[in-house]
């Protein structure tokens, strides 16, 4: 058998192994493509949820601590103080000092500086809130 006896069956070979591999890295491509998309979408989703959350105790600090300072009764200083506590889980470290003040300012009736102290986190509130906002622009 000669050379030009089996060009033919080479390219037929050739042809027909590209028309099964090509689709198949096509694929393979595809398939990581859209696992990567996937995973960005539960990340971009997971920090939405996270956002969220710390909106809610901010909000719910401001409205509970703020609620208290204007009319203090044990139902409404029991939801202050947890307002408080539960806004540790997302203020800065560098927050807690004063957290921990407004709540013993709370429990000992301290209204004065109390309000001092909860109009200082509610300023620091407000910009934390327009930082993470700009952040969201951006992106």
């Amino acid at each position: 058998m000669e050379w030009k006896d089996l060009a033919p069956w080479i390219a037929i070979a050739i042809t027909l192994a590209l028309s099964i591999l090509v689709p198949l890295f096509t694929q393979i491509a595809n398939n990581r493509f859209q696992l990567k998309l996937e995973k960005q979408r539960e990340e971009q989703a997971e920090k939405k949820r996270e956002a969220d959350r710390k909106r809610i105790a901010f909000e719910s600090f401001i409205q509970n601590v703020g609620g208290c300072i204007g009319c203090a009764s044990e139902v409404v200083m029991q939801g202050a103080i947890a307002s408080i506590n539960n806004l540790y889980i997302y203020a800065p470290k560098e927050w807690w000092p004063t957290l921990d003040k407004l709540c013993w300012n709370i429990r000992k009736y301290e209204w004065d500086h109390a309000l001092s102290l909860f109009q200082d986190l509610s300023k620091k509130i407000a910009k934390a809130i327009e930082e993470s906002t700009l952040i969201k622009e951006e992106i």
